[in-house]
C-alpha cells in the first residue's frame, strides 16, 4: 500500500524552512505565554486548595506520568523516524499503544487500594482510579502528535496545548472555587488531554482504522523500544545525583545543590527543549542526506552555543552577586556549587543535538547501551564524590566523569556526520572568542567595584551583565561569520516574518 497523501509524507525543503519558522514562533511566544498564565493560575488555585490536595495529586501523578511514558512504547519517535509509513502501519501503532495503555490502566485500577494502603492515604485509591483515565487520553494522541512532528507542524501542537489550557484552567478554577478539593486538579488532568486530542486529530486529518499489519513491524518495534529504553534510562539518570546526595548529606545540602543545579542548567533546559523538538524531526527528515544533516547540525550547534555558552560562563562569574541579591545571604553556600555546575551546564549545552543525529541514523541500540553505561558508572561517581566532598563532590563528578562518557556519544554522532574535531572547533571558535572577551570585561568590572554591600553588589551585577552582553554581541557581529545571518533569520522568525509560505 502506498503512503496516504500528505498526512505521512515529509515536507519539501521550502515547506520545511517555513514550518521551522512557524514552529519556532509559536513554541517561543505561545508557550511562554502559557507558562505565565499557568503560573498565575496556579497561585490562585493554591489559595483555594489545601497543601494536602496538592500532595495527594502529586502522588497520583507519579504513577500516571510514569505509566504514560512507558506505555507509549516509543512508537511516536518511530513514526517520526520511519519514512513512507502506510496507513495500516499507523493503525498498528495506534492500537498497540491503546491496548498497552488499557492494560496498564487496568493494572493501576486493581492495585490502587494497595498503593493507597502503602502510603496510608485511603483517598488515594479513588484519585488514582479516576486520574488514571488520563492514560488512554494521552495514549490515543501518540499517532496524531507524531504525524504533526513529522511534518514539522509543531505550531499546531503548541496551539493544541493552548486550547487545552483555555478550556481546562477555568474548569479547575471553578471546581476549586466550589470546594471540590483535589478533584479540581483531577478534572484538569482529564479535560486538558481530551481537548488536546480533539485539536490534534482535527489538525492532522487522520483517523485510526481497523486494517493493521506491517512487514517491517519488527524493525519499527526494535527502534521504538530501544528509544524508549534510552529515554527511560536518561530520566532515571537525571534523578540519581539527588538520591545519592540526599541519602549521604541530608535534605538541607540537597536543597542547596538542587537549587544550584536548576539555576546552572536553566539556559540549557530552555534552549534544549526548543532545539530537541525541532532537531528530532529535522534530522529524521534528512536521514538519507548526510551533507544536509551535517549542515543542519552545525547550524543548530552554532545557534545553541551562541546562546548557552555566554550565559553559563557569565552566571559562573557573577554567581556570588546573583545569589546574594536574588536569594539573600542564607543561600551563599550555593555559590561554589553554582560555579561548578555552570561548567556542567556549558557541557550539556554542547551535547543536546547529538542524540537526534543518532536517532535519525537508526543508532537507537547504541544510545540505549550508552545510557546503560551512564547508569552503571555515574552512581558510583556520585557516591564517591558525596562521601568525599559532599555536594561539591557530586558537582565535580558531573564535570569530570560525565564528559568522558559524553565524548563516546559525541564521537559516534560526529562520525555519522563526517565531522572532525577541527571542523567542530572552527564552528565554535567565534563564540569562544566572544565569550572570552565578555569574561575579561566582567572580571574587570568585578575588580573595579568591590561589592562590599547590597547597593555595590547590585550595581556591579547590573554593570557586569549589561557591559558583558554588549561586548559579547559586538564581538559576534564582528567575528561571527555565518552565525550573524543565522541569528538575524531566527530573530525574523520570532518577529513573525517568513510565515507566509503556503502550508
Amino acid at each position: 500500500m502506498s503512503p496516504v497523501g500528505d498526512v505521512i509524507t515529509r515536507p519539501t525543503p521550502r515547506q520545511m524552512e517555513d514550518r521551522i519558522a512557524r514552529s519556532l514562533f509559536w513554541i517561543v511566544w505561545l508557550r511562554g505565554a502559557m507558562q505565565l498564565v499557568s503560573f498565575l493560575t496556579t497561585l490562585v488555585i493554591a489559595r483555594l486548595l489545601a497543601p494536602a490536595d496538592y500532595g495527594l495529586m502529586a502522588l497520583a501523578v507519579v504513577w500516571t506520568s510514569g505509566i504514560a511514558g512507558v506505555a507509549e512504547l516509543g512508537l511516536g519517535a518511530a513514526i517520526v523516524q520511519f519514512p513512507d509509513l502506510e496507513e495500516r502501519e499507523l493503525n498498528t501503532c495506534f492500537w498497540l499503544v491503546a491496548g498497552t495503555t488499557g492494560v496498564w490502566y487496568l493494572a493501576l485500577y486493581a492495585s490502587a487500594p494497595t498503593i493507597a494502603a502503602w502510603f496510608a492515604i485511603p483517598s488515594l485509591a479513588d484519585v488514582l482510579r479516576v486520574a488514571g483515565l488520563s492514560l488512554p487520553l494521552v495514549a490515543i494522541r501518540t499517532v496524531p502528535d507524531a504525524l504533526l512532528r513529522k511534518r514539522l507542524e509543531l505550531n499546531r501542537i503548541s496551539q493544541g496545548e493552548a486550547a487545552s489550557l483555555v478550556v481546562g484552567l477555568p474548569v479547575v478554577l471553578g471546581l476549586a472555587w466550589s470546594g471540590a478539593g483535589v478533584w479540581a486538579l483531577v478534572a484538569g488532568t482529564l479535560v486538558m488531554p481530551l481537548v488536546q486530542n480533539i485539536v490534534s486529530f482535527w489538525f492532522v486529518g487522520w483517523r485510526p482504522g481497523l486494517r493493521i499489519g506491517s512487514r517491517r513491524l519488527r524493525e519499527i518495534l526494535r527502534y521504538s523500544l530501544a528509544f524508549l529504553g534510552a529515554r527511560v534510562g536518561w530520566a532515571v539518570y537525571q534523578q540519581i545525583d539527588a538520591v545519592v546526595l540526599g541519602k549521604i548529606s541530608g535534605q538541607t545540602v540537597l536543597g542547596i545543590y538542587s537549587m544550584a543545579k536548576v539555576l546552572a542548567t536553566l539556559p540549557v533546559d530552555k534552549v534544549s527543549v526548543i532545539a530537541n523538538q525541532l532537531a528530532f524531526p529535522i534530522m529524521a527528515g534528512l536521514q538519507t542526506d548526510r551533507s544536509a544533516m551535517r549542515d543542519g547540525f552545525l547550524r543548530g550547534l552554532r545557534l545553541v552555543a551562541c546562546t548557552t555558552v555566554p550565559l553559563c560562563v557569565g552566571a559562573a562569574l557573577v554567581a556570588d552577586d546573583l545569589v546574594s541579591i536574588a536569594f539573600t545571604d542564607k543561600w551563599q553556600p550555593m555559590v561554589p556549587l553554582l560555579r561548578v555546575l555552570c561548567v556542567f551546564g556549558l557541557i550539556r549545552s554542547l551535547d543536546v543535538l547529538l542524540p537526534p543525529v543518532l536517532f535519525a541514523r537508526y543508532r537507537t541500540a547504541f544510545l540505549f547501551g550508552w545510557t546503560v553505561v551512564l547508569l552503571l558508572v555515574m552512581p558510583f561517581a556520585f557516591l564517591t564524590g558525596a562521601v568525599s566532598f559532599g555536594a561539591a563532590g557530586v558537582a565535580l563528578a558531573l564535570i569530570v566523569v560525565y564528559p568522558i562518557i559524553m565524548a563516546w556519544m559525541a564521537r559516534e554522532a560526529l562520525r555519522e556526520l563526517g565531522i572532525g574535531v577541527k571542523i567542530l572547533w572552527h564552528q565554535l571558535r567565534p563564540i569562544a572568542a566572544a565569550t572570552l572577551m565578555m569574561a575579561a570585561l566582567v572580571l574587570a568590572v568585578r575588580w573595579t567595584i568591590p561589592g562590599s554591600d547590597f547597593a555595590d553588589s547590585l550595581a556591579r551585577l547590573v554593570l557586569a551583565v549589561s557591559l558583558g552582553g554588549l561586548v559579547y554581541a559586538s564581538a559576534i557581529l564582528r567575528f561571527g561569520g555565518p552565525l550573524v545571518s543565522e541569528i538575524a533569520r531566527v530573530t525574523g522568525w520570532l518577529r513573525g516574518r517568513s510565515l507566509t509560505v503556503a502550508k
